[in-house]
């Protein structure tokens, strides 16, 4: 099969999470809490980034615990909207993601996005960690009311670069959404993850960085 697009996640696929997470949960901490032990500090920024679940819990669950285990009650009226507006001023990408993307386009590849979450944030943070312009797509969850593994998604970003599912590629690092719901829409699904080596039993490529994908596509 010659693959004509591929399209990519961008939350610890692209854009280096654990980094921009850590800052602003940093933030949130310092900025509701008199504390200034840096020791006593950490620990309690570190416990949110264990607490958040690499972004798959609600946000209202670290809250929770950071005022249960720490005293220290976050004053933001809306924790998720602030986080959404927050985050993506943070956003940086891994160390290999641009050469990555350009090494793609002078192979003739398109290239899309394809995320859940908010519409603005989610493109301001394709844009403040520099890789928006080697983008040729980028498609929202909230911009169409349905979110990954719907393949409703996949079919509708393979449709606006006008190519089939089964001429794209997908890469993500959630199996149960960019995985599966690209193998649902027919798409090729590459899983990365950059934690180490995990176990899967599925017939999945797997690769542990952006600039692996090069060897294969």
């Amino acid at each position: 099969m010659e693959y004509k697009a591929i399209f990519l996640d961008f939350d610890d696929t692209l854009g280096d999470r654990n980094q921009y997470a850590y800052q602003l949960w940093r933030r949130a901490v310092t900025e509701n809490t008199d504390e200034t032990d840096p020791f006593e500090i950490e620990a309690m920024v570190q416990d949110c980034m264990i607490w958040d679940q690499n972004g798959d819990a609600p946000k209202a669950y670290a809250v929770e615990q950071l005022e249960k285990r720490y005293g220290v009650k976050v004053k933001y009226e809306d924790f998720n909207a602030w986080w959404e507006a927050n985050l993506c001023n943070y956003a940086v990408a891994f160390s290999d993601s641009r050469s990555t993307l350009l090494a793609l386009k002078q192979k003739g590849y398109q290239l899309g996005l394809i995320t859940n979450g908010p519409s603005e944030g989610q493109r301001k943070k394709a844009e403040h960690a520099g890789l928006a312009d080697l983008l040729d797509d980028i498609v929202v969850s909230a911009d169409y009311g349905i979110k990954k593994p719907d393949v409703r998604l996949f079919q509708i970003a393979a449709e606006r670069l006008g190519v089939k599912p089964e001429e794209c590629v997908m890469v993500g690092d959630i199996f149960a959404r960019d995985i599966l719901g690209a193998y649902r829409a027919g798409m090729k699904p590459v899983w990365i993850w950059t934690w180490g080596n995990r176990p899967c039993k599925a017939p999945v490529l797997v690769i542990h960085s952006i600039s692996e994908l090069l060897n294969h596509f």
